[in-house]
């Protein structure tokens, strides 16, 4: 789809443009003639037409999910550190919870039992931990996940900003350190957001 098509279909009725007047984009900071590209061009493709590779690059074709994988891949990189933070406290709660069980009930109460016969005692708890061992499970999934879509970026900048995502950093400052505009900056992050979609749920979407 050319840009051509994506103005008229898109910057036309966006906010962001003064279209017919003077067709200036309050968001690029320029006319949109000189716009390379845009996170509402991408959200018109996927909501339109969808997320594909075609041999090494990647392209668009008819999928429903792709702009739901998109999203979901930008919010697991966001809360790539609170992930971390929670697997750890998840991990020293099972430990403690495990050791005062057995102080308190004795070693039977952490042993396994038959389906229907677990102790009054200790039902809830019992429950409860294997709520939070599931969490635990899908959050090591989800990071692990992450580590092995990061090995798969290897242009030098788009390696420093996603790094820069997963500690955390403010979008502004990752602008500052790769020392371009916040144009580039937002071109590389899509650039990095796409390429992680694909390598962490590319089996969905292919």
């Amino acid at each position: 789809m050319d840009r051509e098509h994506l103005i008229e279909k898109v910057c036309e009725n966006c906010p962001a443009t003064n279209f017919g007047k003077s067709a200036t984009c309050s968001f690029h900071q320029m006319h949109v003639g000189h716009v390379e590209s845009c996170p509402s061009w991408d959200k018109y493709l996927v909501d339109n037409q969808g997320l594909k590779e075609h041999g090494n690059q990647l392209a668009f074709t008819d999928l429903e999910p792709a702009l739901e994988i998109l999203q979901r891949t930008e919010e697991e990189i966001r809360d790539y550190n609170y992930m971390q933070i929670e697997i750890i406290r998840i991990e020293r709660y099972m430990r403690d919870a495990g050791e005062g069980m057995v102080a308190q009930y004795g070693i039977e109460a952490v042993q396994p039992k038959a389906k229907g016969v677990t102790g009054d005692k200790t039902h809830a708890e019992v429950a409860r931990r294997e709520r939070k061992w599931k969490r635990l499970q899908n959050l090591q999934e989800t990071i692990e996940r992450i580590h092995a879509a990061a090995e798969t970026i290897t242009d030098e900048q788009e390696r420093l900003v996603l790094e820069a995502l997963l500690d955390g950093e403010k979008n502004n400052m990752i602008a500052k350190e790769i020392g371009g505009s916040r144009q580039r900056y937002y071109e590389i992050k899509r650039n990095v957001i796409v390429k992680m979609a694909w390598a962490m749920y590319g089996e969905q979407v292919a």
